[in-house]
């Protein structure tokens, strides 16, 4: 009888920590979108002021660029024709409408990696993660300055495991690098699938969209795909703090010019070849939430440069740490985690180091969401080595859209 009265007692406690959570979720929620209201977003703007150029036929390098907070265009002009339906809202409501479809796109990124990882209930686990995933330094930055990191994460993480029709694979991860660089990396993903029909797709989209650039507004595509897409320090120079990429580190150091370039090239090489067979290890695994992951490293660490708005992918941390088949990667997952949480660059930003070892504790913190993306991919190939390699499959996992229905119940 003791027995169970214990069991009646422990009963609730088993509903107190996901309700716990779920709260947890529902509050970080509601403080972005309380914020969206009070707050300025100030990319989300500058994308606003893009689409109205594009709609009226004005400039969009230009310094005669209608800029409502002084700052220029860096985007593609397809991308700005993609913005133009942005100026039927008026700022304020079209602020609140962005944070709140995000914040749902979270959502939809977590429930879908769970899915893969056959996690039970993904969707109302993907909630109770919610709270801490809105939390994430990246992902906070993009509801700060309205960027649309998270909007082109869920088209490419959707594209990568395959919640699109098979007729339209690799056509999402196309239109997202259609409007930044960082998700054309994932062309990487699908060639360790070596999913050739998606490589081409992706290539096509990319191709079509460049295409009515010119079409639509020749002077700014010419503008923008001779001159201004070469330029690397449109988002800020290298040394910037919030620069994450292997070129960060590297300007930080003192490195500049073609030493510099030649360091990165080399090392973002060698990122990629890594990377590469290490998620093409867990692929032929069926281990493919873990191959985005790896991909997702790469691309930002190899990337020209990558400020910490665009590491977005760091949610896919959570999944995997929840995910019982990757219960021995959790003491690494969880340290990932917390870095990625507290945003530690922010030290660089005023630093007056006074010695060599204060310039060098500085240095680890202030790089340390660099350092590691590093580990994380080191430690990947090493848990890539350990995998059997299977048969390749056309098809990993046939019937994935059933599968992530039946998840979510």
């Amino acid at each position: 009888m003791g027995d169970h009265s214990s069991y009646r007692a422990i009963r609730p406690l088993h509903k107190l920590g996901p309700a716990i959570a779920a709260l947890f979720t529902v509050v970080v929620a509601s403080m972005l979108v309380a914020d969206s209201v009070n707050l300025f977003q100030l990319d989300l703007s500058v994308f606003r002021d893009a689409g109205g150029a594009f709609r009226r036929g004005l400039p969009l390098y230009s310094e005669n660029f209608p800029s409502s907070s002084g700052f220029r265009f860096i985007y593609p002009p397809f991308a700005a024709m993609l913005f133009a339906p942005l100026t039927w809202l008026s700022p304020a409501l079209l602020q609140f409408i962005w944070t709140l479809t995000n914040i749902v796109l979270v959502w939809w990124v977590l429930r879908l990696c769970l899915a893969r990882l056959n996690v039970d209930r993904s969707s109302s686990v993907a909630v109770l993660i919610l709270g801490p995933a809105l939390l994430l330094e990246p992902i906070r930055s993009n509801f700060a300055f309205g960027q649309i990191n998270i909007i082109l994460m869920a088209l490419v993480v959707s594209d990568c495991l395959r919640a699109v029709p098979r007729a339209l694979r690799g056509a999402f991860i196309g239109l997202a690098a259609a409007v930044k660089l960082t998700p054309a990396g994932f062309g990487l993903f699908l060639l360790a699938r070596r999913d050739t029909k998606a490589i081409a797709t992706a290539a096509a989209v990319v191709l079509a969209t460049v295409a009515a650039g010119f079409l639509l507004r020749p002077q700014d595509s010419k503008w923008f795909w001779m001159r201004e897409f070469f330029r690397d320090d449109r988002a800020g120079g290298h040394e910037f703090h919030r620069n994450q990429a292997i070129t960060g580190p590297l300007a930080r150091l003192g490195l500049d010019g073609g030493l510099k370039d030649a360091v990165w090239l080399l090392a973002a090489l060698t990122v990629a070849v890594i990377a590469f067979w290490a998620a093409r290890r867990f692929a032929r695994n069926g281990e493919n939430v873990a191959a985005l992951g790896v991909v997702a490293l790469a691309a930002l660490l190899a990337a020209p440069i990558a400020v910490t708005h665009h590491w977005v992918y760091c949610v896919i941390l959570l999944p995997l740490l929840v995910a019982p088949q990757y219960r021995s990667w959790r003491p690494f997952l969880a340290v990932a985690v917390v870095v990625f949480l507290i945003g530690p660059h922010d030290v660089l930003e005023d630093a007056a180091p006074s010695g060599t070892w204060q310039q060098v504790g500085i240095g680890l913190v202030g790089n340390s969401q660099f350092l590691t993306a590093a580990l994380l991919l080191i430690g990947a190939a090493l848990a890539a080595r350990r995998r059997v390699a299977e048969p390749e499959q056309t098809d990993l996992v046939a019937g994935e859209d059933a599968q992530l229905a039946g998840a979510s119940r």
